[in-house]
Order: structure tokens, then C-alpha cells, then sequence
């Protein structure tokens, strides 16, 4: 966690003239967001695409399937503004309102030559698969939410007809 971000920098360092991605989530990118001063001094255009589901989320994936969702410390009860964040440190934020409008932000950032913050709202939810459990083996490998998870997430906290425009789910 919080690795993404260096690294995308450090490639983007190696190779000014590539495109290079971070794809993170929003609790591990704030283990390193002040590089963000970095790659805007050092002119590192990199495109951080953050999946914002106000969740340590691969943690709390993790205490959904293993320990019955007792949840500690994976709910992060604040977050900054992302776009407010990116500008306050000469970078480009944009965010994505609703699914419809991924695409035309997708392409506004790529066509900047700044550090670019894209914040994506996410469903709390939102598993990230495949995962190995811990101590398993590659062929131990979880593909998709068990039965018993999708039956306990349907109480509730399933996408309503109105966040569906508004909320990026799988």
C-alpha cells in the first residue's frame, strides 16, 4: 500500500517520453500524496487514477472474506478532495461524476503534460479479485466474491437505481 505512486514515478522518471498510469485506491495513495510535489517541480507527468471507495479496500476485502466483516481501521471516515488536493499542489484534478463521463475524463487527462489526480467514486464494496488468501498458494487463488459474501452485501448495500449514474461498480 502506497507503493503505486513512487514507482509510477520513478518509471515515468526512466521514461519521460511513455505514458505511465498509477491506478490506486483512495487510502493508499495518501501514504505517499505529498510526492505529489515531486512530480510537479520535476515535471513527471504521471496519471493517477484514484478508485475512491472510502475504504482501505483490499483491508476490508480482507476482514469481509476472513474475518466476518469485523471491521478495524479499514473505513476511512475522511478523505481530502482529491481535485482540490492535486490543484493545491500545481497538478490537474479531475473527477468522474457519473459512469458516463469516464471516457471524456479519461481523455482529458491523457492529453495534459502535468501530474493528473483522476478521482474515480467506487462502491464501498467493490472487491478487487484475484486475491490469494494469506499463506495460499496460486492455485488457491479467489476469482470472485464467495456465495455467502454476495448473499450478506445484498442487504444493503447493493447500487441503487439512482447511484448507478453517479458510483463505478464492476
Amino acid at each position: 500500500m502506497g507503493f503505486g505512486f513512487p514507482a509510477a514515478m520513478g518509471a515515468q522518471a526512466a521514461f519521460r517520453d511513455r505514458l505511465v498510469l498509477c491506478i490506486a485506491g483512495d487510502g493508499s495513495i495518501q501514504m505517499n500524496m505529498q510526492e505529489m510535489a515531486t512530480a510537479v517541480v520535476s515535471k513527471l507527468p504521471v496519471k493517477i487514477i484514484i478508485l475512491n471507495n472510502g475504504f482501505h479496500g483490499m483491508v476490508r476485502q480482507w476482514q469481509d472474506l476472513f474475518y466476518e466483516g469485523r471491521y478495524a481501521s479499514s473505513y476511512l471516515d475522511t478523505t481530502p478532495d482529491f481535485v482540490k488536493l492535486a490543484d493545491a499542489y500545481g497538478a490537474v484534478g479531475l473527477r468522474v461524476k457519473k459512469v458516463g463521463d469516464l471516457d471524456a475524463v479519461l481523455k482529458e487527462a491523457l492529453s495534459t503534460d502535468k501530474p493528473v489526480i483522476v478521482d474515480v467514486p467506487t462502491h464501498p464494496y467493490e472487491n478487487c479479485y484475484p486475491m490469494i488468501p494469506a499463506g495460499g498458494c496460486n492455485h488457491e487463488m479467489i476469482l470472485e466474491d464467495p456465495p455467502e459474501l454476495k448473499k450478506k452485501q445484498s442487504g444493503g448495500t447493493k447500487v441503487t437505481p439512482e447511484d448507478k449514474d453517479t458510483v463505478l461498480t464492476a
